[in-house]
């Protein structure tokens, strides 16, 4: 690390020291978590959270979900082009994250492939909260590295203040040439509130520095004699994404109960399997959403409030080949239920919630990469979750017990009954400070991906080989975290490490996969010109995860209606195998300083981010280089109604490369854009 960032942090690292003695009339932040059973202030949450309002949401929107969330601590993206990018937290993607919208889950095939685009997308969000470690006592075995619930209120939970709101984003970008647009809007009539919405967005072939390929594959697979590297555009690297929501809410004083329907359609271009070619396939993605929610603040027996949730949804994805024939179509339909019963009581010293969770989905896929055959899953939870808080010091625990039955047309049915734990104790030395730590035991099921995969997966570059052998995985976590927080200064810190027991890994098994025979191969046998592919195959594999999260922030100046803030976050992950060697893609070493000043309606930051060389890899991965990028934005909010938005990404054009995404080696981070926003509320 250079010496220009030791003293970049050490100027905001010292700022909370010496503004902790300043008074302040405000204590800890109370911002509340929604996503966990117990709602409750995010600086006294036990595991690490973040929450983006709106406004965050607008200013940091970049794509789809994975690279909007990718600026938080301890998150990145899997990044496969600007049309599907996936959140991936402490490390743990894929079925390891809970994706849930309005509190349930989004039923997609994101999952199961980095190129499937998340449902979930943030256009339309008015809230979005991240769960960093376990959450599996309240969301399954498959929320064992974290949650992200998209917030969009389609169904209205409050009547407006004035009978009637609208809000609206326009946005243009000029490193893709891309547009987006959102607009919602809510009446009342009577006890009745309605709510209608729709979002667009449309991009071109973003910009980037240099070459497409990175200089090591460049190296060591240069193109033939006549044939130019391709610069300048991220080829067929287009977007297309609409949106329509409609939603009616019975509001009264004792809560809400309402239904909503949303209709998401998304077209996105895939990268050309040739590094010198421009044409490429594209996914034309569709799901029709059927939601209702309830929230009912009444007394029933030892119980204050029951709060409920269902979805059905019906997906559907198209694969399509440059020449415009359908290669793979995968479908995904089902339903999720969840019902949560809370209690209070003991002087509001004990606080508790009961619940269940239920989920039925048919997945399938034809065609060419039709890799998966046709699965059913179905899981049924429940969970009990308890805090006592006597003031100075308290206790959290909790329990879940889940059972999930996978049924898949060849290799039959497969039943697992996992069982999680958690227990946390807090204290609060002292005023504005919340010190915390968690024990859990976390078991997950595999899913349909991991027991039954058996074919060329061309997005992951790879033959994918499941195994029905596989048993469940079981995580012990410990996590510990230290926060503080005033009016001028905030501090906190999360450490954690994470020991699974037959954790399922997909690896390189060695052997190549010959197309023309359709069979396994030793490479040093295959035939010179052969089309063959790695054979990679899920196995279980005890693996230890170890890392955290550190920021800071504090008012560093202030004078008249002008003040200074600065902050940093640093968040560090490590990951390896018992008997030796790295877990692949896991996200090196990010450092973020930002420098922000307030003016009446005027606010600018300054920050640079800055992303280590990841060198610690697994034997069939290469290495990335670092990179630091600078950025920049100013907002300027006119009045109560109008605020408009400039925001540089960036700025030095510099090549960035993800270390989590199958792409890096072909596919660069876009280059410098700036991108143009005005956000309405009436």
């Amino acid at each position: 690390m250079s010496a220009r960032w030791m003293v970049m942090i050490g100027v905001v690292a010292a700022a909370p020291s010496a503004l902790a003695q300043t008074p302040s009339n405000r204590g800890l932040e109370d911002e509340v978590v929604v996503t966990a059973p117990l709602e409750g202030s995010r600086i006294e949450s036990l595991q690490g959270v973040e929450v983006l309002n709106r406004e965050a949401i607008v200013n940091t929107m970049t794509g789809g979900i994975g690279e909007s969330l990718a600026h938080l601590p301890g998150v990145s993206s899997t990044f496969y082009g600007a049309g599907a990018s996936r959140p991936v937290i402490r490390g743990l993607g894929e079925d390891r994250v809970r994706i849930l919208q309005n509190g349930i889950g989004a039923i997609d095939a994101s999952s199961a492939s980095p190129d499937h685009a998340v449902t979930a997308d943030g256009l339309d969000a008015e809230r979005i909260e991240v769960l960093r470690g376990a959450a599996a006592l309240a969301y399954g075995g498959n929320a064992v590295g974290g949650v992200i619930n998209v917030i969009d209120g389609s169904i209205p939970r409050v009547a407006p203040e004035n009978g009637y709101s609208v809000d609206g984003l326009l946005a243009y970008s000029t490193g893709d040439k891309g547009w987006q647009g959102d607009v919602a809007g809510a009446f009342a009539a009577g006890p009745l509130v309605f709510r209608l919405g729709a979002g667009r967005r449309e991009t071109e072939n973003y910009d980037i520095p240099g070459f497409t390929r990175s200089a090591d594959r460049r190296a060591d697979d240069p193109l033939p004699p006549g044939e130019d590297e391709i610069s300048g555009q991220a080829p067929n690297s287009f977007t297309s994404l609409d949106t329509y929501t409609g939603g009616v809410s019975l509001v009264r004083d004792w809560g809400f109960a309402g239904i909503a329907v949303k209709r998401f359609e998304t077209e996105y271009g895939l990268p050309p399997e040739d590094p010198d070619s421009l044409l490429g396939g594209r996914i034309q993605l569709e799901q029709t959403r059927i939601e209702s929610r309830g929230d009912f603040r009444v007394a029933i027996g030892p119980f204050d409030r029951i709060d409920y949730g269902l979805q059905w949804s019906d997906y559907t994805h198209q694969e399509i080949e440059d020449t415009g024939d359908v290669a793979t179509t995968f479908t995904n339909e089902g339903y999720e239920l969840r019902l949560e019963a809370h209690h209070n009581g003991f002087g509001d010293k004990l606080d508790g919630a009961i619940g269940i969770q239920a989920s039925d989905t048919d997945f399938a896929a034809v065609g060419d990469e039709a890799f998966l055959t046709a699965t059913t899953t179905r899981d049924l939870g429940a969970f009990v979750v308890e805090r006592w808080d006597n003031g100075a010091w308290g206790l959290e625990g909790g329990a879940r017990l889940e059972r999930r039955d996978l049924n898949n047309v060849n290799a039959g049915d497969f039943d697992f009954t996992t069982s999680s734990l958690s227990a946390g104790v807090f204290v609060r030395p002292a005023t504005n400070w919340f010190l915390g730590a968690t024990l859990a035991r976390t078991e997950r099921a595999p899913t349909a991906v991991e027991l039954f995969a058996d074919g060329p997966h061309i997005a992951t570059s790879a033959y994918e080989l499941g195994s029905a052998a596989l048993d469940k995985e079981t995580a012990t976590t410990i996590e510990g975290s230290l926060r503080y927080a005033t009016a001028r200064a905030r501090f906190e810190v999360n450490l954690y490490r994470a020991d699974y027991a037959d954790y399922i890994a997909l690896v390189d098994s060695g052997l190549v996969f010959v197309e023309s025979t359709e069979t396994f191969e030793d490479p040093a046998l295959v035939a010179p010109g052969e089309e063959t592919l790695p054979l990679f195959t899920y196995v279980a594999r005890d693996a230890v995860f170890t890392g955290g999260e550190i920021s800071v922030g504090a008012d560093i100046f202030s004078h008249g209606e002008f003040t200074l803030r600065g902050d940093a976050a640093l968040d560090i992950v490590r990951a390896k195998f018992d008997g030796g060697g790295n877990l692949p893609r896991i996200p090196p070493r990010t450092l973020t300083v930002g420098l922000e000043g307030d003016w009446r309606g005027f606010t600018a930051r300054a920050e640079a981010v800055d992303v280590a060389d990841q060198d610690r890899v697994s034997s069939f991965e290469s290495a990335t280089d670092g990179y630091t990028l600078y950025n920049a934005r100013l907002t300027w909010k006119a009045n109560d109604t109008f605020r408009f938005v400039v925001d540089g990404r960036n700025l030095t054009d510099e090549e960035a490369r993800e270390h989590v995404s199958f792409l890096k080696d072909v596919l660069p981070r876009p280059g410098r854009s700036v991108r143009f926003a005005v956000v309405a509320d009436f």
